[in-house]
């Protein structure tokens, strides 16, 4: 008899208990999640290593920067993040991963589970377009020629002769 009531009470215990709690992200559009951020790279994870910051386990995530989107940061990143809690960074190591970092107080890179995110998307959302200065330079070239050809021929009075034009 002890059997079934133990069971019984095992499987109320269960059926009431609440679900596992997950790692809460804000469910915003990507463009928005990249404003919030203070910064955002595309790069691979390359090493880690265990540290503790005010008694919390902590990882410690070496990255390697191959594009960055936005901030200023360097080539090599550590990124601070939980340890054994429901927003460990998770992210597949030396492959291509797009983050969403929040700087800490004390200047340290800080990534979560939320900070994860597609890199292709990210680059999209947010990449630096390519080439803006050169892009800048060409056109006052150009329109450095055709201002100078106009006030030459300006000054000279020049008019050209055009088959069937004025005469």
């Amino acid at each position: 008899m002890k059997l079934p009531v133990l069971l019984g009470v095992a499987a109320l215990v269960l059926a009431v208990a609440g679900g596992a709690q997950a790692c809460v992200c804000a469910a915003l559009p990507l463009d928005e999640r990249l404003d919030v951020a203070d910064a955002a790279v595309v790069g691979r994870i390359v090493g880690e290593r265990t540290g503790e910051l005010n008694g919390a386990p902590q990882l410690l995530l070496t990255f390697e920067v191959d594009q960055r989107v936005k901030g200023d940061v360097d080539k090599t990143l550590v990124i601070r993040s939980p340890l054994r809690t429901d927003c460990d960074l998770v992210a597949p190591r030396n492959e291509a991963v797009g983050l969403l970092l929040a700087r800490a107080p004390d200047g340290a890179w800080l990534g979560t589970a939320c900070s994860v995110v597609d890199p292709g998307r990210l680059i999209a959302a947010g990449g630096e377009p390519r080439g803006a200065a050169i892009k800048v330079v060409i056109g006052l070239g150009i329109l450095a020629i055709v201002l100078v050809w106009a006030l030459r021929r300006l000054r000279r009075g020049a008019r050209p002769q055009l088959p069937g034009g004025p005469g």
